[in-house]
């Protein structure tokens, strides 16, 4: 491998590790401390990387997007991607590496989930979750949307350029891989959910975030599915209950004023919906098929 990139934020006790294993099975290793508070710059630095520096914490997505452009400034040819905090094998690169080359792909996932690890439930699930959104967005099939431990074929690297700021920026990257046609292959790597973790957002948080991602992903993909199936029930509901309503007037029943309200209420968010769904599908066909 070229050159190992690891994105870091206070993970000192444990990015040196990460940068000296690397080494072992890379030509150079860079780290971007993203506005770290602890000594993780000079630990990396010590270690043998060349570090970039944050000035301050601008998130996971913004320092892999900084690894990026050193990635092509330097003119590595391939790079992997691996997390600072340990859980990985820096070893596992070599895998990473070599299934480039033997699949003569763009890009390498390592998946937690081909390799029959012991992933916790809770885990296992949110990414489970988190993934079938993503592959729906990006229409791609990977059993794996959020690993951080990936590996860039030249091309990867001149095209895929993250710019959402979070760990978002995983789930961005793949609908750059699958926008640009770039082809993609997985293996399975080991993960150690031991070491600890200082630096990272509560799981709920993170994992509420990606998800949000992933569905903004499938609602761009597939605006008449998403916006035009929930605009229609709305219109529907708000047609029906507008149709209960006047029927009652009519009749000189009994009306409630208050659902007359919720009746148009409903109808013009159904037609928000409605259009807003045709207008980004007619873009995003627009998009497709520009030259």
């Amino acid at each position: 491998m070229d050159l190992v990139c690891v994105p870091a934020f206070n993970e000192e006790g444990t990015v040196g590790r990460v940068v000296k294993e690397s080494l072992k099975f890379a030509d150079r290793v860079a780290v971007c401390d993203d506005g770290s508070a602890d000594g993780t710059a000079a630990e990396a630095r010590a270690a043998g990387a060349h570090v970039i520096e944050h000035g301050s914490n601008r998130g996971y997505g913004a320092a892999l997007s900084t690894l990026f452009e050193f990635a092509r400034s330097s003119g590595a040819q391939t790079m992997a991607t691996i997390d600072a905090d340990g859980q990985h094998s820096p070893a596992q690169i070599r895998d990473l590496a070599a299934a480039l080359e033997r699949h003569s792909v763009d890009v390498v996932i390592g998946s937690r989930f081909l390799s029959g690890g012991r992933t916790p439930a809770y885990r296992k699930a949110g990414i489970r979750v988190i993934t079938s959104a993503s592959n729906y967005g990006t229409g791609l099939r990977v059993s794996d949307a959020q690993s951080g431990f990936r590996a860039y074929s030249r091309a990867a690297i001149d095209l895929i350029r993250p710019s959402e700021s979070g760990m978002s920026a995983s789930t961005q990257i793949l609908k750059q891989v699958s926008d640009n046609g770039l082809s993609l292959a997985e293996v399975p790597v080991e993960v150690s959910y031991d070491v600890p973790h200082a630096s990272g957002q509560p799981a709920v948080t993170h994992g509420v975030s990606v998800l949000v991602s992933a569905l903004k992903l499938v609602s761009i993909r597939h605006p008449l599915k998403s916006y035009g199936a929930a605009g229609l029930a709305f219109l529907v509901a708000g047609l029906s209950l507008g149709a209960v309503f006047f029927d009652a007037y009519i009749n000189e029943q009994s009306v409630f004023y208050g659902s007359l309200v919720a009746a148009i209420v409903l109808f013009l968010l159904g037609t928000i919906l409605l259009v807003t769904s045709i207008l980004l599908f007619t873009m995003a066909n627009l998009i497709r098929d520009r030259p």
